[in-house]
């Protein structure tokens, strides 16, 4: 079959049109591609993007888009000032690059030009475009000369969620000699919860702008070793059941043999899916991945072996069977409410029922203390009881410092036909709410005062109540807010009118004549954590709801057992608690909404490093956040090279804090003298 070109130009793409410059079969395939392109141009197709077609931000529209493939079958994309739109000029100059088998052509003379390796490997037009459009025939010739095995295997592993179709990936792939390529693909498929993670990078979104830094490149020694038994083809099931530390039975279990919708699973899941007895064990993701927030809620410590173990007894019932009977407990709103559990345990500590052995217990403790010796089902249930009792008012208020009114995002907003929202932007309004719906949002104060939080108070029209808390997040330089919480009287549910009333304040909160308040409201918080970070939580006055008799004996039962088991509490020694350097210039931004207090993270030793010896990346389930301090990273940098066990977690996340400071980890042994470990 004979390959022909084909051209293609429109003037409703300005006055320089669209250009794309294929070759092209009636079937193209990877095996025909030494025979279907030729070897003299540099460049095997171009597709020129307008922003219109992408983005309707007035900012965007500076500029254009330019997706290349390469003699080499690599695919270049790059981000260019939208006067440069259709440029021969450039395209001229870009083919002489790549025909020189340069793997980035940037920076370029005569403008801004920024490389995108986590773009789509082909444009995917936001905007609708007509089937028939030129562009559409440009996408579809484009794409027609890329490797369609690659292409359909990367679309299979995000199918369920996960952006893999980055022109990174792609390349990765599509560059490796044979045999290895063929190795590779295979593991992807017969592995996609275990390899994507180690072979491929996992960003979160399609990044456009060049904003994103990606993966770090350095891996540690066990995943080469992985990657070894991948490309030589050897015991690739021993490889991964060592690199992960689990089985071999659960590495080929049906439940890792698809995609998660995660793209991968957390190692302290695994961890946890090993310990259990294969009878107590899920089958599928689908019975894992929607539940894995209510496990987080759960604080369960996953950090050790140990602790695993004591993990796996809550579910050695049944995964399914525990869940269900949690699910049924509060239909719809479990993680919510185990999340609310922590509340509970603090009101149950400031009982005063602690014995003098204990006095060190923190929520957290109590909290797998009371997991272990009574359940999570016991535990949950305790947490109602307690919501459901009404408020009171503390007699006294502890002077925190804090103001007692903030500057309003809004104030009121009248919604015809939907309802009424009212700001609670002062101390008191905030008690009055907590009073009136029975929920602990008068206990919010100081998120509102240090982290820019809002809280709003909705009347819909059928008389209904829900109180809403929106928090503050940077995006792409603009400040927007999110809905964070929407709940009713006592924590119930809300109908679909009031969370339509809830999208709407959102909305108007975030319009573009209220940038300056929001600027305003950002710069306020800023000022009260200079100057009231470090204070207790403790100081804090709040509405106060006692514990039911059946709670305080179940509460004796499980101090009780602290007592007996007071080896288990003890805390292992800390390594280091603090920041975590280069947050903001990692992943940490765009997975911050992602991240909670009691997250595992993991340690990665860079030994090879040149710009630290000692360097230990901070990892979240595969994903860069940072480093720890160089100032500070020496005696764990020491510890993980003599192989001691460390265990490593978020201890806050303070959301519009400074970008340096906004997520807290702490780093202890795992391997204390007396193996102590929370117990769970």
């Amino acid at each position: 079959m004979r390959p022909c070109q084909c051209k293609l130009r429109s003037t409703r793409f300005g006055s320089r049109g669209l250009d794309t410059t294929i070759t092209h079969s009636d079937s193209p395939s990877s095996a025909a591609w030494t025979a279907l392109h030729p070897r003299s141009p540099g460049v095997e197709a171009q597709v020129w993007v307008e922003a219109r077609h992408f983005f309707s931000r007035s900012d965007a529209q500076q500029h254009c888009w330019l997706w290349l493939l390469g003699r080499d079958r690599r695919v270049h994309t790059l981000r260019l000032e939208a006067a440069r739109f259709g440029e021969e000029r450039l395209s001229a100059r870009l083919r002489v690059r790549l025909a020189r088998a340069e793997d980035e052509p940037s920076p370029l003379a005569g403008g801004s030009v920024a490389v995108l390796r986590d773009a789509p490997v082909v444009p995917v037009p936001r905007w609708a475009v007509s089937w028939g459009h030129p562009l559409q025939h440009a996408i579809r010739a484009f794409a027609g000369r890329l490797d369609q095995e690659v292409l359909d295997l990367l679309g299979w592993l995000e199918a369920p969620g996960p952006f893999f179709g980055s022109v990174g990936n792609y390349n990765r792939l599509v560059t490796l000699p044979e045999p290895v390529r063929t190795h590779r693909l295979q593991a992807l498929r017969r592995f996609p919860a275990l390899v994507p993670r180690l072979l491929l990078d996992m960003g979160g979104y399609p990044d456009m702008f060049g904003r994103d830094s990606g993966r770090s490149a350095w891996l540690p020694p066990s995943t080469h070793e992985v990657l070894d038994a991948i490309d030589r083809g050897r015991d690739l099931t021993g490889a991964l059941a060592a690199h992960y530390g689990i089985r071999r039975a659960l590495v080929r279990s049906p439940l890792l043999a698809r995609p998660w919708c995660a793209g991968y699973v957390p190692r302290e899941v695994l961890s946890l899916l090993d310990a259990l007895p294969p009878e107590a064990r899920p089958q599928s993701p689908a019975e894992v991945e929607p539940r894995l927030d209510a496990l987080r809620a759960l604080r369960l410590d996953l950090g050790d072996g140990g602790a695993t173990a004591h993990a796996a007894r809550l579910f050695a019932g049944g995964w399914n069977a525990v869940w269900q009977s949690l699910e049924a407990r509060v239909p719809g709103r479990l993680e919510p409410a185990l999340r609310d559990t922590v509340d509970f345990l603090r009101a149950a500590l400031a009982e005063g029922l602690l014995p003098p052995a204990l006095a060190e217990l923190d929520e957290t403790d109590l909290g797998a203390a009371w997991l272990a010796r009574r359940g999570p089902l016991s535990l949950l249930d305790a947490s109602l009881r307690w919501h459901a009792q009404p408020q009171v008012a503390s007699p006294a208020r502890i002077g925190d410092g804090l103001p007692d009114a903030l500057t309003p995002l809004m104030g009121t907003l009248e919604a015809p036909q939907a309802g009424t929202a009212r700001e609670l932007a002062t101390r008191e309004a905030l008690m009055v709410e907590g009073l009136a719906m029975q929920h602990c949002v008068g206990s919010y104060w100081r998120t509102c005062v240090l982290y820019g939080d809002r809280i709003f108070h909705l009347d819909g029209e059928e008389g209904e109540r829900a109180t809403a808390m929106y928090s503050p997040e940077v995006h792409e330089g603009d400040i927007r807010y999110e809905l964070r919480q929407l709940r009713g009287p006592r924590n119930a549910e809300v109908s679909a009118a009031i969370a339509r009333l809830a999208a709407r304040v959102m909305g108007e909160i975030n319009r573009e004549e209220r940038f300056e308040q929001r600027l305003d409201v950002r710069e306020e918080s800023f000022g009260h954590q200079d100057r009231h970070a470090a204070r207790s939580d403790a100081q804090v006055a709040r509405p106060v709801r006692t514990l039911d008799p059946r709670s305080r004996q179940e509460l004796r039962l499980v101090l009780g057992w602290c007592q007996r088991h007071a080896s288990l509490v003890a805390r292992p020694a800390t390594l280091y608690e603090g920041t975590i350097a280069g947050f903001r210039h990692a992943e940490g931004p765009r997975l911050i909404d992602r991240l909670g207090a009691g997250d595992s993270i993991e340690l990665v030793r860079e030994p090879h490093n040149p710009y630290d010896p000692h360097a230990v990346r901070v990892d979240w389930n595969g994903r860069k956040l940072g480093y720890v301090p160089r100032a500070e990273n020496a005696p764990v940098a020491q510890r993980l090279d003599a192989g001691e066990a460390l265990a490593a977690r978020i201890v806050r996340v303070q959301r519009g804090g400074d970008a340096w400071e906004v997520v807290l980890i702490g780093i202890v042994s795992a391997e204390a003298p007396e193996q102590a470990h929370r117990p769970v």
